[in-house]
């Protein structure tokens, strides 16, 4: 018998799916702390799933991406309401995505204040030399 790893959450059917096609999984369930760790993981692994993606397979990774969206919520105990609250507040103190402004580089003088922030962030933003 083969052996892989996996070491990640999975969909609510897919040990028994497993099970009933002959394979021997060994699982736990999650302590809710693990849990939303995991669901962080699995949020990121399904982002890079729907930057890969062409076509059709868009809706299906964006599925993903917001079932695990729904259950980060429900396992922080935050409702769709107060969720929407939160973030119709970002967008009116830092707007949206809707005017697809992308920024390549910022110049910014030495003096200026927001310069330590972008240098204590070197891993979103690498200063160009």
């Amino acid at each position: 018998m083969r052996k892989f790893k996996f070491s990640k959450l999975v969909r609510d059917k897919i040990v028994e799916d497993i099970i009933s096609n002959g394979g021997k999984p060994k699982w736990k369930t999650l302590s809710n702390k693990e849990y939303i760790h995991e669901l962080k993981k699995k949020l990121v692994e399904e982002t890079l799933e729907l930057l890969n993606a062409e076509g059709s397979e868009i809706p299906e990774e964006l599925a993903d991406v917001q079932e695990i969206i729904d259950n980060l919520l429900a396992a922080l105990v935050i409702t769709k309401n107060k969720f929407t609250e939160i973030q119709k507040k970002k967008n009116h103190k830092r707007g949206s995505f809707k005017k697809r402004q992308y920024i390549d580089t910022v110049e910014v003088e030495d003096s200026a204040e927001v310069v330590k922030f972008y240098l204590d962030h070197p891993d979103k933003y690498p200063e160009v030399k």
